[in-house]
């Protein structure tokens, strides 16, 4: 299997992510992924805490950020409920729509950055939004298909991740269909996104 945009090779994606759902090693899953808050894809404050979940803090300055956020972020419930290997470009641009918030200087100033605001989003929509942090960001920096550029927005900047991530999920359906397989024995229900992330982080961990 190969991912980001075919330059990071993974001749075991398997046992990466056997390793990530073994709770004795104590990643993210079951907590993050579980986390029962109203159960609907409209956004409620108890969602602003699941960040915490995967190693990205949320103190109270944080928290009322994001709080103050919620306005911006809840069309998060009116996306498409289908998975990014089959968005179209104009619901990759809604998904890239939401990280605006990301864009206000006195948010960043804050506190506030694209670590946290994924995964608040991400459980609302775990097929088609990204997680995004550092290992993500290198992995797919890595491939020369998002080129520097200081000026570049968030909501550029995510269109083209997810664009990315989609070329992957395509291009690896099978590998995809098969791991999801593999974590549903597990007990773990997974979208081929979260997959993806997982891998990507796995594989950069050990790198």
């Amino acid at each position: 299997m190969w991912l980001c945009a075919g330059t990071l090779p993974l001749a075991e994606p398997e046992a990466l992510l056997g390793d990530y759902l073994n709770p004795t090693y104590a990643y993210g899953w079951p907590g993050y992924d579980t986390l029962v808050t109203n159960g609907a894809a409209t956004l409620v404050t108890g969602d602003l805490l699941a960040p915490t979940l995967l190693e990205a803090h949320v103190d109270p300055a944080r928290f009322g950020a994001l709080a103050e956020m919620l306005p911006q972020l809840e069309g998060v419930g009116a996306l498409p409920p289908g998975p990014l290997a089959e968005a179209s470009d104009d619901d990759v641009a809604r998904v890239a729509a939401l990280f605006a918030v990301l864009d206000a200087e006195h948010y960043r100033r804050r506190g506030i950055r694209g670590t946290i605001v994924s995964k608040v989003l991400h459980r609302k929509r775990p097929d088609l939004i990204p997680l995004y942090d550092s290992r993500i960001d290198a992995g797919y920096r890595a491939s020369g298909r998002i080129p520097h550029d200081p000026t570049r927005s968030w909501v550029a900047f995510m269109d083209l991740l997810c664009r990315l991530m989609r070329e992957d999920l395509q291009r690896e359906a099978d590998g995809f269909a098969d791991l999801v397989a593999f974590a549903a024995e597990k007990g773990a229900a997974l979208s081929p996104l979260r997959v993806l992330d997982i891998l990507v982080w796995m594989a950069l961990e050990e790198g």
